[in-house]
């Protein structure tokens, strides 16, 4: 999430350059966001994964198991 709201926050101040200075910053995010984004995804997974081991609850446990289902199709879809 924090990686969203530092777009979403970030975003009028990109709308104040012009095109060719706007596309030459956004090789400077770029990077950043690829990594951090990589590293949230896979550590949601693992999270997920880690709660549901640690889960003793029957419908606790099977409510993380569709959600860790949701997360692994929702990669899928979007071809990760």
């Amino acid at each position: 999430m924090a990686l969203s709201l530092a777009h979403a926050l970030e975003f009028p101040g990109k709308l104040r350059p012009n095109k060719e200075t706007y596309l030459n910053m956004q090789m400077i995010y770029y990077p950043g966001f690829t990594i951090g984004g990589m590293v949230g995804e896979a550590g949601g997974l693992l999270a997920t994964l880690a709660l549901l081991w640690a889960t003793e609850n029957a419908v606790a446990w099977r409510l993380i198991l569709a959600a860790l289902f949701c997360l692994l199709v929702m990669h899928a879809v979007i071809g990760w």
